[in-house]
């Protein structure tokens, strides 16, 4: 009996709970996968969903498979989004053109389809069987290999995030006015992490305060340790800066302009 025709499927409890892509998506996203699992398990195609060229409604692709899953899903159209946006970026499923793959479920699929051909060869159960023990080995040599090689690829880009970020920290620590708790202070960005965008509103926000009558007067006294700066993302405060002294020989000028003495 083929899978889909069965009224279950193959859920391996343990890697279910300890797979480390999985792990790093939210509830949200986990409930999505698990009822995703489900469609797939009725699919024409096992351990896939097929985006038809009538399901192609926008240009984005995963908003397209969005809505088609949520006329299958109690969820709204942009949950199913967010979570398939998230489950594909952890690796935990993948986007391959028009389909979306659990290659979990596709390889359980063709193993059950060798084991059923076998069935049927009667007397070529020997041959069958080592066929079946390569495909299988062949199978989760693959699947094990995967694993590994996107163990050392997330480590490879935490290291050059981790790297990137400790260059972000040193241009404010740069700039930044009052350098005591350097430590701290490191450690509040670096529990930022952020990205280039953010980043830059931090620079900014920085400058601003950097001009403004708080930071500026009696010699900088007021300037709180950067540590304390980040954890209340004073970045964002609306700061009035210093405003210039204004010239006396201009504003002698303007006056005699305008006819005054």
């Amino acid at each position: 009996m083929a899978l889909r025709d069965q009224p279950y499927f193959p859920m391996y409890a343990n890697d279910f709970l300890v797979d480390e892509k999985l792990c790093e998506c939210g509830a949200e996203s986990t409930g999505v996968y698990v009822r995703l699992m489900c469609l797939m398990h009725k699919s024409e195609e096992y351990g896939v969903i097929l985006l038809k060229q009538n399901d192609k409604q926008n240009i984005k692709q995963i908003l397209n498979f969005a809505c088609k899953l949520a006329k299958h899903m109690p969820y709204q159209t942009d949950v199913i989004e967010r979570s398939l946006e998230e489950l594909i970026t952890n690796g935990v499923i993948q986007l391959e053109g028009d389909k979306i793959i659990q290659k979990r479920m596709v390889k359980d699929n063709y193993v059950s389809i060798v084991r059923a051909s076998a069935g049927k060869k009667g007397g070529k159960t020997t041959a069958f069987a080592k066929d079946f023990a390569q495909a299988k080995s062949q199978a989760n040599y693959e699947y094990e290999n995967e694993n590994i090689n996107d163990t050392k690829n997330k480590r490879k880009r935490s290291a050059e995030g981790k790297e990137k970020t400790e260059s972000k920290f040193a241009s404010f620590w740069s700039e930044y006015p009052r350098k005591i708790a350097k430590q701290k202070a490191e450690q509040s960005f670096m529990k930022i992490n952020p990205d280039d965008e953010l980043f830059a509103k931090i620079m900014a926000g920085l400058k601003t305060s950097c001009e403004s009558p708080q930071w500026t007067k009696d010699g900088g006294q007021f300037i709180p340790h950067a540590a304390t700066w980040l954890n209340g993302r004073r970045w964002e405060d609306e700061v009035q800066s210093v405003k210039a002294p204004e010239n006396p020989f201009f504003a002698a000028a303007q006056r005699i302009r305008g006819g005054q003495p």
